[in-house]
């Protein structure tokens, strides 16, 4: 029988069935006694966000869940929101993994979901590399916004290509043999990218329409 303990007296939401999803992988676990409860956040795990609903603390039962999890694994509610770890540490008497999340999409305004996909390249004809695009990463939350536009000269025309910056939940390494297929279909081609911010657990990618 499952026993909280006395750290989970001020439980808000009570034992709740979740899944773990590993970041860059498609292993999942699912854990049938998850505890959530507001973050009282501790020295060295970031600062909660100032709309509290955006931040959780997940408390995972070591026996349905023996590998810990790590930071950027996703753990996904009934109701569908995805809570990216942030930070996890072993605690109880009983055995649980102490997992401070964040909602992302909540967070930071990810309101679209965008597929990632990356290149085989292969001689063609002509002796090229023609790359043949993949399937990489797929339903990621994300936000596209527009930037300036990029205005340049070939063969004596003005070409302008509208950038935009694409915001990601979690921490992605990816470069020119990736692009990103937003949800109307849209083909973006990568320029850069960087890690938003170490406690925000977002890629920011810098892109134009392919």
């Amino acid at each position: 029988m499952f026993d909280p303990g006395d750290d989970f007296a001020r439980v808000a939401d009570g034992l709740v069935a979740v899944t773990v999803l590993r970041q860059g992988s498609s292993a999942a676990t699912e854990v049938a006694h998850a505890l959530r409860q507001a973050p009282r956040v501790r020295p060295g795990e970031g600062s909660a966000l100032p709309d509290a609903a955006s931040d959780a603390v997940w408390h995972l039962p070591v026996r349905e869940l023996a590998d810990p999890p790590q930071p950027d694994d996703v753990i996904l509610d009934a109701g569908g929101r995805r809570w990216t770890v942030l930070s996890v540490r072993r605690t109880g008497l009983d055995g649980r993994w102490r997992c401070l999340a964040r909602d992302l999409a909540a967070a930071y305004g990810l309101d679209a979901c965008v597929d990632f996909e990356k290149a085989a390249f292969a001689k063609g004809p002509g002796g090229a590399d023609v790359p043949t695009w993949h399937p990489w990463r797929t339903g990621l939350p994300a936000r596209i916004l527009p930037r300036d536009a990029d205005v340049k000269d070939e063969h004596q025309r003005h070409l302008t290509a509208a950038r935009f910056t694409v915001l990601v939940a979690g921490r992605l390494a990816v470069d020119h043999t990736h692009r990103i297929k937003g949800p109307d279909g849209t083909i973006y081609t990568i320029l850069r990218c960087r890690e938003a911010s170490p406690a925000a657990a977002l890629t920011e990618i810098e892109a134009v329409k392919a």
